[in-house]
């Protein structure tokens, strides 16, 4: 039997103390931090493994950062049961023990997001949840299955050029995703990037606003395309991706983690699997895929100066 999914797990009071649940609140923290990390399930499934995660919580501390847990990620991170996994609810008790500001985001709230800074007519507001499924209609995955199953009048309604001055759409395509998420889908993933870039229509000070952490590997093409895509149509970089070998290597370079803590990420994260990397070396002429055994990496991160990893 297919897995189902629920918006609201039994135990989601279990988390509700570690995570800022206020609209208002959880808006206000995403326009005046410097780096949203918006962590999705595979992420959360590898971190929550690790025993020390000092290094992570020194590394978001350091860049005046939050953590933010899409809704359809918290439907991701239970099981069969519709109960959040006791490991995932620890992961993000220590976040938040530690100090980090640690939201559940409703995609639909990218909205209040825009019309706290804009004094945009809906119709306007709109149109860019409608750049951002056009753009995530050109992936080919769940988003697009489920715009392209809906019928000719939503899909003219979300992707089409009418007006709709007194009807907000944002309620309308993220319920109904998430009413149709499958198992084993991209649906989560490719959420999170139409939130970054309705999200992206927002002037900031810092680039890089949006780190998507993740090892899902599959996800990186579209985020590739996304980067691209915004940067031509807003002018600067405003997403970006950390895998744990690329965040490992950005602890390393900031003096944030010791070798044993770093054979902790890498033992929890990866046991005995071969670990793959998109990274360049000496004489290199373009980076690629590479395979790793967890001793071979951490012997290149920790010894090799021309070994960069990208994701």
């Amino acid at each position: 039997m297919e897995k189902t999914y629920m918006e609201t797990p039994y135990n989601f009071d279990d988390i509700k103390k570690y995570v800022i649940l206020d609209k208002k609140e959880a808006v206000d923290m995403i326009l005046v931090t410097d780096i949203c990390f918006i962590y999705d399930t595979s992420a959360i499934r590898s971190h929550a493994k690790i025993s020390d995660i000092t290094p992570l919580i020194s590394y978001i501390k350091s860049k005046n950062g939050i953590v933010i847990i899409t809704k359809t990620v918290v439907m991701e991170m239970c099981s069969n049961n519709h109960m959040i996994w006791n490991e995932y609810i620890d992961f993000i008790k220590r976040l938040s023990d530690a100090g980090i500001n640690v939201l559940k985001f409703d995609e639909e709230d990218s909205l209040q997001c825009l019309r706290r800074v804009y004094n945009y007519t809906q119709d306007v507001l709109n149109n860019s949840l409608k750049y951002a499924l056009r753009t995530a209609r050109k992936w080919k995955g769940s988003v697009d299955e489920i715009i392209g199953n809906s019928g000719s009048g939503m899909i003219r309604k979300l992707c089409g050029n009418d007006s709709y001055s007194k009807t907000e759409l944002f309620s309308t395509f993220f319920q109904m995703a998430r009413s149709k998420k499958k198992s084993e889908d991209n649906l989560a993933e490719e959420l999170i990037m139409v939130c970054i870039a309705i999200l992206s229509n927002i002037p900031d000070r810092n680039e890089y606003k949006y780190i998507i952490v993740s090892e899902d590997r599959g996800s990186i093409r579209k985020l590739l395309e996304l980067s691209e895509n915004l940067e031509k149509h807003t002018g600067s970089k405003k997403c970006s991706l950390l895998t744990t070998p690329a965040l490992c290597q950005i602890l390393i370079k900031e003096g944030l983690i010791d070798i044993s803590e770093l054979q902790n990420i890498l033992n929890f994260t990866y046991e005995d699997r071969i670990i793959k990397v998109f990274c360049s070396e000496e004489y290199d002429l373009k980076p690629k895929e590479k395979d790793f055994n967890k001793e071979e990496l951490q012997d290149k991160l920790l010894n090799d100066i021309n070994f960069t990893i990208y994701y």
